[in-house]
């Protein structure tokens, strides 16, 4: 192996202990019931999400502003509903989200057998609405996304039985530490490129030594 190629190995070492990112989607889960999630791709940046009860004024810091939302465009907001769609409501190990509405907090079984996640995305001046995205969460596993959708700001959900704020917060995603292993390895390929490099030193002198 040349050193060339040490210094490769072990650069890639390297890059892959300190690039890792605990990406993955963590559902969180209590007694049956899908409160939210972690680690949710929206457009490359991701997100904590909790489904929650309330008004839009208190849960979105007044609902008076764009700004006061955690996704202050339609774009962002569609992204955040589709994300959720194809992430986290899913059936799986943990339960049937999908199959099932009524396993997500928030949502009560229904007339409609249906849940709508809200993600308000913009104050309507006038109206006292925030505009929102909303998706239907149905049994039969085709979800419908909606664009065109508004919540008065002091409408509170908890008095619906199939309605339910998403709220969306940074997630703290840290690199993941390099293994024991791993900085054993580097340290191997470090004091092989080292002897290498020794012994061709050795090598040149003695040539040149003889002639």
């Amino acid at each position: 192996m040349t050193i060339r190629s040490l210094a490769i190995a072990a650069a890639l070492v390297a890059l892959t202990a300190t690039s890792g990112l605990a990406a993955t989607v963590q559902l969180n889960v209590a007694g049956g019931q899908l409160l939210g999630a972690r680690n949710v791709d929206v457009n490359g940046t991701f997100y904590d999400v909790e489904f929650v009860d309330g008004t839009c004024v208190a849960l979105f810091n007044g609902c008076t502003s764009a700004s006061d939302f955690d996704f202050s465009t339609r774009t962002l907001a569609v992204a955040a509903a589709t994300s959720l769609m194809n992430t986290v409501f899913l059936d799986g190990p943990l339960g049937d989200f999908d199959s099932d509405p009524a396993l997500t907090a928030g949502i009560e079984r229904n007339f409609l057998d249906v849940g709508f996640i809200t993600i308000p995305y913009e104050f309507r001046p006038g109206s006292l609405r925030a505009g929102t995205i909303s998706f239907f969460n149905e049994p039969d596993d085709f979800d419908i996304l909606t664009t065109l959708s508004s919540i008065k700001l002091t409408t509170d959900t908890s008095n619906s039985d199939e309605i339910v704020f998403a709220r969306f917060t940074p997630s703290q995603i840290t690199a993941v530490p390099l293994p024991a292993s791993g900085l054993l390895l580097l340290a191997g390929l470090a004091g092989l490129g080292l002897g290498q490099a020794r012994r061709k030193t050795g090598e040149a002198r003695k040539y040149s030594a003889n002639r």
